[in-house]
């Protein structure tokens, strides 16, 4: 009689916890939401998650986002299955949020476990309080101006030489050349990042740059179809080693071994920036008294989320303007 009254109380929790996780606590914060005359809409359970998948396999998820704003505005609130989400572009609200009273927000639990699933926690970009202002603090002067400004000439000559292997290309060929835009604009991408990051040498290291580009690849391709899949949004279940998961944890362990592989390269001389790049900044960054230094293991981190993020971005802004890609192609063809 025990065991059956205990079995039904821990079904009955199990049912209660579900149904508060995908209706109840989503229910009431859009309730919240409402009642603060912010705009928006809500559908139990599944949020807005089906109409953005269908924009995502139509490659139209950025004018979804774009006509939802326009319909609803510069603040609005919707969810992504149970999450509730308060998507802003007013730049007031975004610099309140960022900047003025940064302490008052902590990362959102769904964005955490996408990014993480790549990334890891152990970054500028996911860490969170004394571990972030820490990080933070280390590499404000990686990022000033000038350091910056100083990698503008290498993004300059490796634009450079890859136009002019475009262009060498075409006039070896008696025949029409037929060039795969997207992957030459994703190599171009690559070949920024990792010279920016790693050094010259690295990125004209062919193994390395085709790891990089394979793996990043593959886990970001592995990333959409669990979150458009809902399995990244199921807790527990977005931890197990299925549904691509142990794909993307092999992806992301290649890049940080490849990291580790050129900070110990860099550490003991075996190669050198021809121009400041990422690394040696993140090396020598350290705190006002000079006490506090990044691991390797931390160095190898930042390397990772300043090469995974950049590339995601750029990847995204090539995949939603695919006319930028057709126009620049035009223009190369007509100096040529």
């Amino acid at each position: 009689m025990w065991l059956t009254i205990s079995f039904y109380t821990l079904l009955f929790y199990v049912i209660y916890r579900l149904i508060k996780f995908w209706i109840i606590h989503p229910w009431l914060v859009q309730r919240d939401f409402s009642n603060q005359g912010i705009p928006g809409h809500y559908t139990p359970i599944v949020g807005d998650i089906l109409d953005r998948r269908r924009a995502f396999l139509a490659d139209e998820l950025l004018n979804y986002i774009e006509e939802t704003s326009v319909k609803l505005g510069d603040y609005y609130h919707t969810s992504l299955g149970p999450f509730p989400c308060l998507t802003i572009s007013d730049p007031a609200l975004v610099e309140s949020v960022l900047k003025t009273n940064s302490r008052s927000y902590h990362k959102a639990q769904l964005a955490r476990a996408i990014v993480s699933t790549i990334l890891g926690y152990e970054n500028v970009l996911l860490a969170e309080d004394e571990n972030h202002t820490r990080r933070r603090r280390l590499l404000n002067p990686v990022f000033q101006h000038q350091n910056i400004n100083s990698m503008i000439s290498l993004m300059v000559d490796i634009t450079s030489k890859f136009s002019t292997k475009w262009r060498i290309k075409t006039d070896e060929q008696t025949y029409p050349l037929i060039w795969d835009i997207s992957k030459e604009m994703s190599n171009l991408t690559l070949d920024i990042i990792t010279g920016c990051v790693f050094g010259v040498e690295v990125m004209n290291d062919k193994s390395i740059h085709e790891t990089i580009y394979k793996s990043l690849k593959i886990a970001l391709d592995e990333i959409e179809k669990r979150i458009y899949n809902l399995i990244i949004l199921i807790p527990i279940l977005n931890q197990l080693p299925i549904f691509g998961k142990r794909t993307i944890d092999k992806c992301r362990q290649d890049i940080k071994n490849i990291t580790l592989q050129v900070i110990n390269q860099r550490k003991q001389g075996l190669t050198k920036a021809t121009w400041p790049d990422l690394l040696d900044l993140i090396f020598a960054a350290c705190d006002d008294d000079n006490k506090q230094k990044f691991t390797d293991d931390e160095v190898a981190d930042e390397a990772m989320t300043f090469v995974n993020m950049c590339r995601t971005i750029l990847d995204e802004f090539r995949k939603n303007h695919n006319q930028f890609c057709t126009f620049t192609a035009g223009k190369i063809q007509r100096q040529g």
